[in-house]
């Protein structure tokens, strides 16, 4: 299987700019207004970080699927094993710092990874687990996605459709008659179809992609900053609806291409490797660290302005880097003396 290096330093990016914007959403920094309005855009950063994890699943199993050659029983052992216990000692970390009844119930909810499925994908218990709810339904699906992907011409005509079911969420399904006041669109998987399947829409066209990016490099990337520009200034409804799945699509899915197409020193080095190995449990956790960090009173050490900010960012990542690491050796103890309980 081919290694696209760079998926590396975006899904890195996607990471750390999703946990500065956390941070500035919640301290609220006196940053400058175009600071502040570029860093809170990078919530949308998310879209990319579902994009990318499509592209990974086609990767590594649309093949292998497709051949029937692949166990179900592994494919969701491997799923389960990778995210379910990082995510349990998250969740009850949570449950002991509420002592709320609502948090265990809906943490119990959540370790079943079938979260995705609820009405309102909208729960309190790790704020940001929507992603991974959203996420784990792709992998729930995947080999009927496959189908839907099983050849070029079915490939296009299933990218189209999921566009078109996001455009009628948006405008329809999302109204009163069908959801509650706080639905949030991007928590329905339906509405992040289009990023999944656009993933997989690269994945197959990739050699084509990467023929016509490597001979128009440059051309190609100019096209991307004026994109990206345009990204900050057109609208985001048009007629009352919701367009920003498809600003969101035009904007990243050139970024996926430009990336499997050319070698970045930027994008593939030992330190966004890192970063990227632990990519999702560094997103799961940001919160829990945070909390801990703004229990310290530091918050706002050296006033509220950029320096403040961009301190407690150092210190989140820095402190996310610490707890993961803790949790990964505490997994190798536990493991060792289970191994030895066995013999």
């Amino acid at each position: 299987m081919e290694r696209y290096d760079n998926l590396d330093g975006l899904r890195s990016i996607s990471c750390i700019c999703i946990i500065a914007m956390h941070i500035q959403a919640n301290a609220k920094y006196n940053l400058h207004p175009l600071a502040e309005k570029a860093v809170l855009s990078w919530t949308h950063f998310v879209p990319l970080f579902i994009m990318i994890s499509g592209f990974g699943m086609f990767c590594g199993y649309y093949e292998k699927f497709k051949i029937n050659n692949i166990s179900l029983n592994d494919f969701y052992t491997k799923r389960f094993k990778k995210i379910l216990p990082f995510f349990t000692v998250l969740i009850a970390l949570d449950i002991i710092l509420s002592h709320s009844v609502s948090h265990i119930i809906e943490g119990l909810m959540e370790v079943t990874m079938s979260f995705g499925l609820l009405p309102n994908n909208n729960l309190s218990v790790i704020g940001v687990s929507w992603t991974l709810g959203v996420i784990f339904l792709f992998y729930m699906l995947f080999p009927y996605i496959v189908f839907l992907f099983w050849n070029k011409k079915r490939t296009v005509f299933a990218f189209f459709i999921s566009i078109v079911i996001s455009v009628f969420c948006s405008g329809y399904f999302f109204s009163d008659s069908f959801v509650i006041s706080s639905f949030v669109p991007r928590h329905c998987f339906l509405y992040c179809t289009p990023f999944f399947f656009g993933g997989g829409i690269v994945f197959l066209f990739r050699n084509k992609i990467k023929n016509i990016v490597n001979k128009n490099r440059w051309l190609f990337l100019l096209g991307i900053i004026i994109i990206v520009s345009l990204w900050y200034i057109t609208p985001w409804t048009i007629k009352n609806t919701d367009i920003s799945m498809i600003k969101n699509l035009i904007v990243f899915m050139p970024i996926l291409m430009y990336s499997i197409s050319v070698k970045s020193i930027i994008l593939s080095n030992c330190v966004v490797k890192r970063i990227s190995r632990i990519s999702l449990e560094l997103y799961l956790a940001q919160m829990v660290v945070f909390r801990m960090v703004e229990k310290l009173k530091v918050l706002y050490l050296f006033g509220r302005g950029s320096l403040s900010f961009v301190f407690v960012c150092v210190l989140v990542v820095a402190g996310l880097l610490c707890f993961i690491e803790i949790y990964n050796y505490s997994l190798v103890l536990f493991n060792r003396k289970f191994a030895k309980k066995k013999k």
